[in-house]
């Protein structure tokens, strides 16, 4: 009996020892990148454009509602400039899609306010430990991609 509670001590320490698979640092846990800049060029005179920054993400368990914050978004319609930086909410409707809700932002018109989204994905490369996300915001006029990586804490 000593024998067999021996190797069973023996061998839960050696388990600490082996390498485990980094665990999945996105669902729920708030983490920290940067996202690229992208300026797109819309119909008109319009125009969108997000800024090289600082970017935080969040995403629930059930991929059904992410946050997401941006140092500096900007979209001009050709007559009008806003400045939606700051925390936004994407709620799915799909896997890659859903409406956006930017949250400091209420005085705005609905369709800037609160934009359709696409494409969503999200890779984790696991040799890096980082998180790619990706996204387009369609603006009324101006389609604009969203590149961010994260870091796991």
């Amino acid at each position: 009996m000593h024998r067999f509670a021996g190797l069973a001590v023996a061998g839960a320490a050696l388990a600490l020892l082996i390498p485990r698979q980094a665990e999945s640092f996105t669902y729920g846990r708030l983490v920290a990148g940067q996202v690229k800049t992208d300026l797109a060029y819309g119909t008109g005179s319009s125009w969108c454009l997000v800024d090289n920054g600082n970017t935080e993400f969040q995403i629930n368990q059930s991929n059904t509602k992410a946050v997401i914050s941006l140092a500096e978004v900007i979209y001009f319609d050709g007559s009008t400039y806003y400045s939606l930086d700051g925390q936004m909410i994407l709620t799915f409707s799909s896997g890659t899609g859903g409406t956006i809700h930017f949250k400091q932002k209420p005085t705005y018109p609905s369709p800037v306010h609160n934009p359709a989204f696409t494409n969503f994905g999200q890779t984790y490369n696991a040799s890096t430990d980082q998180l790619t996300v990706t996204f387009s915001v369609v603006f009324p006029n101006c389609t604009l991609p969203i590149l961010a990586v994260y870091d796991a804490p």
